[in-house]
C-alpha cells in the first residue's frame, strides 16, 4: 500500500503538535496573559484627546443655540471650534494604534459626565470661558511629565485656549 507524501506530511505535522496542545493546556492565546499597560505619556495623550474632544462637543452645542443669540457673539464661536478641531487633529496624529487593536481613545470609567452648555448667550460664554481656562491649565499640568515633542504641544494648545478667554469675554460683553 502505498501512501500519499502530501497525507503523509499533514499526519506528521498533526502528531508533532499534538504534545504541544497538551503542554499548553489549548488555552489559545489566553497562556500569554493580557497585554502590559499604556505607558504614562501615551495615557497622558490619550487624557489630552478626550478633553479636546470634549471641548470640540461643548463648542458644536453652542453654534447649535447661537443662532438666537445676537450676531456678535455667536460669530465668535465658529473660529474657537475650528481651532479645537485642529487641535484636535494634532493630538490625535501624536496617537500610534497598532492595527486590530482596541485600544481607542474613550473618557475615563470614572469620569463624571460633563455639564451641558447652557443654552442663552451669556452663560453659554460663561460656560465656555471656564472650560477653555480649564483646559489650559490642565494642559499645562502635563507638560512637565511629557516627553520633549508632547509637551511643546501641550504648551502651545494649553496657550492657545487661554487666548480664548479673552475673545470669549468680548462676545459675553456683546451678548449682554
Amino acid at each position: 500500500m502505498t501512501v500519499d507524501p502530501a497525507r503523509r506530511r499533514v499526519v506528521l505535522a498533526a502528531a508533532a503538535a499534538l504534545p504541544l496542545a497538551a503542554v499548553s493546556g489549548c488555552q489559545g492565546l489566553g497562556v500569554l496573559g493580557t497585554p502590559p499597560p499604556a505607558p504614562p505619556d501615551v495615557v497622558s495623550l490619550q487624557d489630552a484627546i478626550a478633553a479636546e474632544k470634549l471641548m470640540v462637543t461643548r463648542y458644536a452645542t453652542a453654534l447649535r443655540s447661537a443662532g438666537s443669540w445676537p450676531a456678535a457673539a455667536a460669530q465668535v464661536l465658529e473660529p474657537l471650534h475650528s481651532e479645537h478641531q485642529a487641535h484636535l487633529a494634532q493630538l490625535q496624529s501624536r496617537l500610534i494604534v497598532p492595527s486590530g487593536s482596541a485600544a481607542g481613545v474613550s473618557p475615563s470609567a470614572h469620569a463624571p459626565a460633563p455639564p451641558a452648555v447652557p443654552t442663552a448667550a451669556a452663560a453659554a460664554v460663561a460656560f465656555l470661558m471656564a472650560a477653555e481656562q480649564a483646559a489650559a491649565t490642565a494642559l499645562l499640568d502635563r507638560v512637565t511629565d511629557a516627553p520633549a515633542a508632547l509637551a511643546q504641544l501641550f504648551a502651545s494648545i494649553s496657550a492657545s485656549e487661554a487666548t480664548h478667554v479673552p475673545v470669549l469675554n468680548r462676545a459675553g460683553q456683546a451678548a449682554t
